[in-house]
């Protein structure tokens, strides 16, 4: 079994501007927490990508790819039937997109800034990643290969998205308030631990439990329950769905878990709850 380097996102990375990593593996893995010191188009080619990047969340298909902002996130990546994954990074840093735009002389309007894009393959983009399969052979006869390939991908992209979303991918990672509550309300009802919330806020346990006492009153656990239970009764009253059907769904570990928690927060169980 081949496995990328566990530090290769933080401490691995060549110095250069930019690099090509390829990436197999013949295992599953779920939710590895990423630190990004660079931005990274990551090209999948065989098996599925699911990511956790500050507010968003997606899951790739296999027509799909991303391009991720530096900064932290949660990534689960899945092999195929055969045991297979493969992905090709492609990681610039920011000094290198400000070389490109001042360049061409573009003039980048400012957007909501999103820490990654989800894109589609197309029969160009598919030849391009096939193309930077052979960059240490490339590289070996020409000086700036994969600076120039890089471009070449940049001017496509442009073409097809405008120069707007390059905007996201020349800010350095920071966070305010707002992008903490972001992260913490888009994610209440996913089934990630406190541990992983704070690592996707760019903070230590302490740090985030301490912030998040000052915004929200209440500790994080006390809180992330009571959004579940707002949502099972919800679903319970509007959708009539069943307890056993939905207990999982919202986190808990068993079915007498989620009633006795249910009945201490509305008086009730859920089945009474129901009209």
């Amino acid at each position: 079994m081949y496995r990328i380097p566990s530090d290769l996102f933080k401490n691995e990375l060549p110095e250069m501007g930019v690099s090509v990593f390829d990436y197999h593996m013949e295992e599953s893995s779920v939710r590895n927490k990423i630190i990004l010191n660079k931005n990274l188009f990551s090209f999948l080619i065989e098996g599925g990508k699911e990511v956790y990047y500050g507010k968003q969340h997606d899951k790739l298909t296999g027509n799909q790819f991303l391009i991720l902002s530096e900064g932290n996130c949660l990534m689960t990546e899945t092999t195929t039937v055969q045991n297979r994954y493969r992905s090709l990074l492609l990681f610039f840093d920011v000094q290198v997109l400000e070389k490109f735009v001042k360049l061409n002389r573009l003039v980048i309007t400012k957007s909501s800034p999103e820490p990654y894009l989800v894109l589609e393959y197309d029969e160009y983009l598919r030849f391009f990643v096939k193309s930077l399969s052979d960059h240490k052979i490339a590289s070996s006869f020409l000086p700036n290969f994969l600076e120039s390939k890089l471009f070449e991908l940049l001017y496509y992209l442009i073409s097809k998205l405008g120069t707007s979303f390059l905007y996201s991918f020349m800010l350095r990672p920071g966070g305010t308030q707002n992008q903490f509550r972001e992260i913490v309300e888009n994610n209440s009802l996913k089934k990630l631990s406190v541990e992983e919330l704070a690592f996707l806020s760019n903070m230590s346990l302490s740090t985030f439990k301490r912030q998040f006492k000052e915004i929200y009153h209440t500790s994080p656990a006390k809180w992330f329950l009571k959004q579940r239970l707002q949502f099972a009764a919800v679903l319970l009253a509007q959708e009539n769905k069943r307890p056993i059907e939905i207990y999982e769904e919202l986190g808990f570990e068993s079915l007498s878990s989620f009633i006795h928690s249910f009945k201490t927060e509305y008086g009730t169980t859920p089945r009474q709850f129901q009209p």
